[in-house]
Parts: C-alpha cells; structure tokens; sequence
C-alpha cells in the first residue's frame, strides 16, 4: 500500500512542480488504443479522453473506454462458437501537467463507473449469427495514473504511453459471471496502458 501511496503521489504532483515553457492549450482531447491487463488476461479496445485545462497546470478530464475479449470457439469446422466479454469504463476527475518543452507529462486522479457484461454467440452457416447476453453489472470505479505526450506541433502531439492503475468495485458474483475476475474480493485490480493522438485547441 505504501508503494501504491508513493507512486500516486508521483504521478498527480511531479508534473504540478515543473515549470512550464509556453502555455497549454485550454482543451484537449485523446483518442487511440488501450490494453487492460488482469492478470493473465489481456483485452484489447480503445481510449477516449477530453480535458478542459484551467490553467497551464491544472485541468479536469472526462476518460471512456471500451475492451473486449473473446473466448472462443467449438472446434467444428462450420461453426464457430464463443463468448464475449466487454468493459467500459466512464471516468472523471482533475489531471494536472507539466510542460517539459518538446514534451509534456500529466498525471489523474479520475473517478466514475465500470459496466461489465458477457455474451455468448454462435454462428452457423445459412442461418448466420446468434447472440444473447449471459450477464451485466455495473459498479464504482476509479483510475490513477499519468502519461508522457510528444509534440508534433502547436495542435498536434503524439501520446506513447499511458499507464493507469484501474480498480473496480464489481462483487464477487458480478466479477464472475462478466468473467472480469475469479477473486472473491469484491474489488477488482487493472493495469491500462494508453497510447494514441492528442488533438488541442
């Protein structure tokens, strides 16, 4: 807990410290690929984030995202079953950054909820595809972490990385049947890593 502690206070006040070299922009806004790793479990998906900067050091972002997996299939050649799970996450919460000239590093605190679900499907041929969902849950969640943008130029940067510690608040049964976690916690623990384009204006 204490390195947790430690690594949260890194990521939300370094970037507050550093001195900035020309002024940030008033919004921002990201959008690219994102791997969520519980685990051995590995989903893909995507990022979306929009943050309206109060001042050069200060902000606050809206985040969603959306993974997916699929575990499949029945090994007969001409059909082809499986089951998809899916997790969405809609966050918010104050982001604050630094501006290291050539570069930027930010880090969030963000808050919000999770929806979990699963489905399973089959697909014959001539008939096509069948689907019918399994389960669906939603609870609190929360994400903290930070991330490095490369500027491409005054509207454009290039984000290479995005790590997030995301914790969920699923319960045990919940976990189970979206086929988040097998834990009985009742709290679920992912790493997200981000990377994509950053449009400001």
């Amino acid at each position: 807990m204490q390195k947790f502690t430690f690594v949260l206070l890194v990521c939300l006040l370094l970037p507050a410290v550093m001195l900035a070299q020309d002024e940030t922009p008033k919004v921002t806004v990201f959008g690219g690929y994102s791997l969520l790793r519980n685990g051995g479990n590995n989903t893909n998906g995507w990022d979306g984030q929009g943050t309206f900067n109060f001042t050069r050091y200060l902000g606050v972002t809206a985040d969603i995202s959306g993974n997916y997996r699929n575990l499949s299939s029945l090994p007969i050649p001409i059909v082809s079953a499986g089951v998809n799970q899916h997790l969405y996450t809609f966050l918010f919460g104050p982001t604050v950054t630094g501006n290291l000239g050539r570069a930027s590093v930010f880090g969030h605190a963000l808050f919000g909820i999770a929806q979990a679900s699963s489905s399973a499907g089959v697909s014959l041929p001539f008939i096509g595809g069948i689907n019918t969902s399994v389960s669906s849950a939603s609870a609190f969640a929360m994400a903290f972490g930070g991330g490095l943008d490369i500027n491409l130029g005054r509207h454009f940067a290039l984000r290479p990385a995005q790590l997030d510690l995301v914790r969920t608040q699923f319960s045990p049964t919940d976990a189970l049947t979206t086929g988040l976690s097998t834990s009985t916690s009742g709290a679920q623990n992912f790493l997200r890593y981000s990377g994509g384009i950053v449009f400001r204006f």
